[in-house]
């Protein structure tokens, strides 16, 4: 059996350009930029299946609302719809684990798993929640769909959350990070490429969590950055009642740096 003939779109984004790194050996890569080139424009003649990572993310300030279902949403619609009439037989759809809604649980600790009813908040989480939806509408005997939701990724020159708390490491001395009680799923991101691309082989349908084996703190984070960029930094432990005031002051940041956000998923 020969290689599989993968087309991937945001190719030159942080997962996508990880993926094509560590795997171009292993399929035939059709990198897609889909700014460029429309679905109804893309050869499809040949290619096994879709790993779909193009999308606008809630990283992006300033986006209105209706460009993240623009892109999140009508895009991945259209470029789903044709490649199934084009005989594509897998489609593989980047989520977020936003759909749940939650930046994390302050007060108690839950575990999210793929029964916990979903809740998306923001923008971003309800166009990425809309086009699972409608991706699973268009699944048959010759079209798979895997949905994977990540937790916060982390790893070299990683973006977004992980990225923030590296500046932060890079300008103080001192950081308000050495609580160890909360617990946040998180994945290193070559578990993702991994995770992706055992997906990809087994053309498993359903959705997915893709995570590391082990929860880690807020302290344990800020530990990981400090051995990554070999610094020594001091952390302190913010009291109780600072992280209470702060959750009142501005209870997302607090919920995300201080709050528990555990998942467990798919076991495979």
């Amino acid at each position: 059996m020969g290689k599989k003939t993968l087309m991937i779109t945001g190719a030159s984004g942080f997962i996508g350009s990880n993926f094509i790194e560590k795997y171009k050996d292993e399929y035939n890569i059709v990198p897609v930029c889909l700014i460029k080139n429309k679905p109804e424009g893309l050869d499809y003649t040949g290619v096994d299946t879709i790993l779909h990572l193009a999308a606008l993310v809630h990283q992006m300030k300033g986006a209105q609302e209706e460009k993240y279902f623009e892109v999140n949403t009508e895009l991945t619609r259209r470029l789903a719809t044709i490649a199934r009439e084009k005989g594509v037989r897998h489609f593989v759809f980047y989520s977020t684990v936003a759909v749940w809604g939650t930046h994390g649980y302050f007060e108690h600790e839950k575990v999210i798993t793929l029964k916990t009813s979903l809740n998306p908040l923001t923008p971003y989480a309800k166009s990425k929640y809309n086009a699972e939806e409608i991706l699973n509408g268009l699944i048959s005997d010759n079209f798979k769909v895997s949905i994977l939701r990540p937790p916060m990724v982390y790893g070299k020159n990683c973006p977004g959350n992980m990225k923030r708390l590296e500046n932060l490491v890079d300008i103080l001395p001192i950081l308000p990070f050495g609580n160890d009680e909360n617990r946040r799923t998180i994945v290193h991101i070559d578990r993702l490429l991994d995770e992706t691309n055992r997906i990809i082989q087994s053309e498993k349908e359903g959705i997915f969590i893709p995570k590391d084996d082990k929860d880690m703190s807020i302290k344990d984070v800020l530990e990981y950055i400090f051995r990554e960029k070999n610094k020594k930094k001091i952390l302190i432990k913010l009291p109780r009642s600072g992280v209470k005031l702060l959750h009142k002051i501005k209870p997302k940041v607090a919920e995300s740096l201080y709050g528990s956000l555990a998942f467990r998923g798919d076991k495979n």
